[in-house]
């Protein structure tokens, strides 16, 4: 089976069928970004590239906040910091049960939102044991990230 081809979009998606989450990596120096970075803030290059992360990550810091819903009343929202696998930290939205613990695992999920684009929130890894907790495959490598 063939890799697929990723379009990453400005929010870290693919149009590929698959849910991999793109993330920015420095041509120059090999640090890695988060998706929507323009520049490398280590060494001021704007030769970025995309590359497939894990999905995994941790959530760093979060809070519920209401947004207006489709009939008016408010609709609770859980925003997010997350940390990838891979170094970057990202905003998001959660879904699941709120982590009570902090660096509870998470994993990257596409919403079909806006339309013709899928929009990356996190599911929190209720069993951080569970296979699909663990990250898959990550396109960066560990000195990318300083490890």
């Amino acid at each position: 089976m063939s890799a697929p081809t990723l379009h990453p979009t400005p929010h870290g998606a693919t149009t590929a069928t698959e849910e991999i989450f793109m993330i920015q990596r420095c041509a120059k120096c090999d640090k890695v970004f988060a998706p929507s970075t323009a520049g490398c803030s280590s060494c001021a290059s704007d030769d970025l590239e995309p590359v497939a992360s894990s999905g995994a990550g941790s959530v760093v810091s979060w809070r519920v906040v209401d947004r207006a819903g489709a009939r008016g009343g408010p609709v609770p929202l859980t925003v997010a910091i997350v940390e990838l696998d891979e170094g970057p930290w990202v905003y998001t939205c959660l879904e699941g049960e709120v982590p009570l613990l902090p660096e509870r695992p998470v994993r990257v999920h596409f919403q079909p939102y806006p339309r013709d684009d899928r929009f990356p929130v996190f599911l929190v890894c209720a069993d951080p044991e569970h296979t699909w907790c663990r990250p898959h495959f990550s396109g960066v490598s560990d000195s990318a990230v300083g490890r």
